[in-house]
């Protein structure tokens, strides 16, 4: 029997997109020149680069003439402050993304409200957060307050985006059965849709919260207070073992976040 005329449209369906993206692939290949890369030939620039950043600086206290303190001392410091900027612009984007994502539900708001919404978020997660924390720094200065700012814009158009397919993804039985019975809009978002997301929406929330932690480090090159602009800072200074010292306490204080999130995404399934 020939094959259905269903199964041979998703076949070539199928086959269509797989070869459009080997396509994509082999441009992508071709335009970013990866056939002249060498890996091989970059391993003594690489090796240069790692002996001088090598043994990491763990001392105390110096006799020698630096600009900077060594990266122990201003370490805690440095810490706090990024976990302090991390921490607040999560939660700014948070609590402005439960908002702005309930109402860019395609099944809670008509398509005049939920349609601009998702251009607004889509809009704002495409602007860098470096730039947003460059404008930032321009707007009101250096220190930790670009840092928050940034980081909480930014966030509002991630987990906005993703707070809108958990609800769009919801079971609307329940919304269908409070609405019969009179209920509000509010009382249907709350007692409907809200059981149902909420767990998911609490980990998406704690995910990116271990992403602001990576890009907090990252702001320090525009001036956002933090381990980044102390990796900047020792970096001008050619200290490469006080760069190596503080990548070190980066690393250290985002396994340690991760870890703390992986368990907290455990006790709420």
């Amino acid at each position: 029997m020939p094959p259905a005329p269903g199964r041979i449209k998703r076949a070539a369906l199928k086959y269509t997109i797989i070869g459009s993206l080997a396509v994509m692939l082999i441009w992508c290949w071709i335009g970013t020149e990866m056939g002249s890369f060498d890996l091989v030939g970059s391993g003594p620039r690489i090796a240069d680069f790692l002996d001088r950043m090598f043994p990491p600086d763990l001392t105390w206290t110096s006799s020698q003439n630096r600009p900077f303190a060594p990266p122990l001392r201003i370490a805690l410091t440095t810490v706090a402050i990024t976990l302090q900027i991390s921490l607040l612009g999560t939660a700014i984007g948070f609590v402005l993304a439960i908002v702005l994502g309930f109402l860019a539900a395609e099944n809670l708001t008509p398509h005049w409200v939920h349609h601009p919404l998702k251009i607004a978020l889509a809009l704002l997660r495409s602007i860098p957060v470096i730039l947003l924390a460059l404008l930032f720094v321009t707007a009101v200065g250096l220190g930790a307050v670009p840092g928050v700012l940034a980081i909480g814009v930014h966030s509002v158009g991630m987990l906005g985006k993703l707070f809108a397919e958990e609800v769009e993804g919801a079971d609307g039985g329940v919304w269908e059965a409070m609405d019969s019975a009179g209920a509000n809009w509010l009382q249907k978002v709350r007692y409907a849709i809200w059981p149902q997301v909420a767990a998911q929406i609490y980990s998406l929330t704690l995910f990116r919260l271990e992403m602001n932690i990576r890009e907090s480090a990252v702001l320090g090159l525009v001036g956002v207070a933090g381990l980044g602009l102390w990796i900047e800072n020792y970096r001008r200074a050619f200290d490469y073992p006080s760069v190596a010292t503080l990548v070190i306490v980066t690393m250290m204080v985002v396994l340690v976040v991760e870890q703390l999130s992986i368990y907290i995404r455990r006790k709420l399934k």
